[in-house]
């Protein structure tokens, strides 16, 4: 797909390993110098200033986060999903799930952008998938605090609940928005390719997560 605007070929460029990323930058800087984003623009949208190595690292300490947080009883057992544990499960089962739901599906979007476009990064994908899933630690906490209140069987909607049911409504759009955004810098993918691949992916990722942690126990 051809670039509309100048920014996006010079990052299609620095992409593609043509530029230097500092060449890029002074580029863009000259072409159409921007405020850096502050405040919820950056919150919704940090990959132009954080990307790569950065973003990556970031997951790194969302990871090593969601698995403190399963010792509340939670599991983030599938690449959208958290659910409550009867029993708390062990390291080796949390770590194998945050595989599944940040290498594998980073894996799943790459591969999807290298057979539309060439010499994406995989560092990249790592670095949007880990750091995409951020907003789902408060939601993981929130869940793991109030589990042992919520009654058995079929809970009522009680305030308690109601208030998590919203933090985890915001927290999913906050992720998914985040994923979006990251995909879409990663693969300089635009339009119909873009959206196309971002509800294909999520639906395959989340069943094949479900499908790798069933198998994998």
């Amino acid at each position: 797909m051809m670039m509309t605007t100048p920014d996006e070929r010079v990052r299609a460029l620095v992409r593609d390993n043509v530029i230097k990323p500092a060449e890029g930058e002074r580029l863009l800087a000259t072409m159409s110098p921007k405020p850096p984003r502050r405040g919820w623009r950056l919150a919704l949208n940090p990959f132009e200033r954080f990307g790569g190595g950065a973003a990556a690292a970031a997951g790194l300490v969302v990871a090593a986060l969601s698995v403190a947080i399963t010792r509340l009883g939670v599991r983030f057992d599938g690449f959208l999903d958290l659910h409550t544990a009867p029993l708390v499960i062990s390291y080796g089962t949390a770590l194998l799930e945050q595989i599944v739901v940040w290498p594998l599906p980073a894996l799943l979007f790459w591969t999807y952008a290298r057979l539309l476009r060439r010499r994406v990064r995989i560092i990249d994908f790592l670095g949007v998938f880990g750091l995409s899933r951020a907003p789902l630690v408060p939601a993981a906490i929130a869940l793991g605090l109030l589990a042992p209140r919520l009654p058995a069987g079929v809970p009522t909607f009680t305030l308690e609940l109601t208030a998590f049911a919203v933090l985890a409504a915001v927290c999913l759009v906050w992720s998914l928005t985040l994923l979006v955004q990251g995909f879409k810098n990663a693969s300089g993918l635009r339009g119909a390719p873009l959206i196309a691949g971002v509800i294909g992916l999520v639906l395959l990722s989340e069943i094949l997560s479900k499908v790798a942690l069933a198998h994998l126990g």
